[in-house]
């Protein structure tokens, strides 16, 4: 895997921050998440972000193609270096928290989680969330966090995502700086993997109320195919419990969800 073939056009750091304390920005990459894995292999530390203002390939979850145009989003991967049973649910759900806080934070209205990895804002999708986990050569943990956040996206320049998108100047009513944007998340992000790390019941009791799937009629497309039920709950794990019609509980690490009620 090749990082990129035109380099960075800035690099900043920031001594106040754990999270974010180094920003690697690019002009355009293929994926964030591509040039995040190429320096986490060549041993960037904890914390470091990649950035870029457009992406060619841009990836969600299930090879999804993330929209965005050049400078209206904040398109991130971020290398985590965990123990290995932090890595992977956990950092997703500290993402989303993060993301949450930070929409409230800057736009005021209230929004929801939707199982697993989307922040909605009145139903619409604000932002996602992409983890890919693994372990280094010694058994460390190592996670690249994907967020692509639309900060002064117009969803109406993007059919495919028109009537399912929001970004925060939609909400806000103006025009939102993504400097700004971006240092609130990072704060946001390192209050939330340092509530994980000192109580992680206390953020998944906040990951739990935050999700709008629960106690829903949902349909959820997952890899063996479709189930529809009841979204009862989620575990320690982050994985939904959904039940079916007839009875059995089926335990999800991942899927797309659609509310039916």
């Amino acid at each position: 895997m090749s990082e990129q073939t035109v380099g960075p056009v800035s690099e900043r750091f920031y001594p106040d921050r754990v999270i974010g304390a180094r920003v690697i920005t690019y002009a355009e990459v293929d994926s964030t998440m591509n040039v995040a894995s190429v320096r986490a292999e060549a041993g960037s530390p904890h914390g470091t972000v990649i950035r870029a203002h457009a992406q060619r390939t841009g990836r969600g979850r299930f090879a999804r193609r993330w929209e965005s145009a050049i400078g209206d989003s904040l398109l991130t991967s971020t290398i985590l270096r965990m123990p290995p049973l932090a890595i992977g649910a956990s950092m997703a759900i500290a993402a989303t928290l993060a993301i949450r806080d930070t929409v409230v934070h800057l736009t005021g209205p209230e929004c929801a989680i939707k199982w697993p990895n989307d922040v909605h804002v009145h139903g619409r999708k604000i932002a996602g969330v992409l983890v890919e986990a693994s372990l280094d050569t010694a058994g460390n943990g190592v996670a690249i966090v994907g967020i692509g956040l639309n900060v002064n996206l117009d969803p109406s320049n993007f059919p495919a995502i028109a009537e399912a998108a929001t970004s925060l100047a939609l909400e806000a009513g103006h025009a939102i700086s993504v400097d700004l944007a971006e240092a609130t998340l990072f704060a946001k992000l390192d209050a939330a993997i340092s509530q994980i790390a000192e109580d992680p019941q206390a953020a998944l009791a906040a990951w739990r109320a935050a999700l709008d799937t629960l106690g829903r009629q949902v349909t959820v497309q997952t890899r063996g195919g479709p189930l529809a039920g009841i979204a009862e709950d989620v575990d320690e794990g982050g994985n939904l419990l959904l039940r079916t019609p007839d009875t059995i509980l089926h335990t999800l690490p991942e899927g797309d969800v659609s509310l039916r009620g």
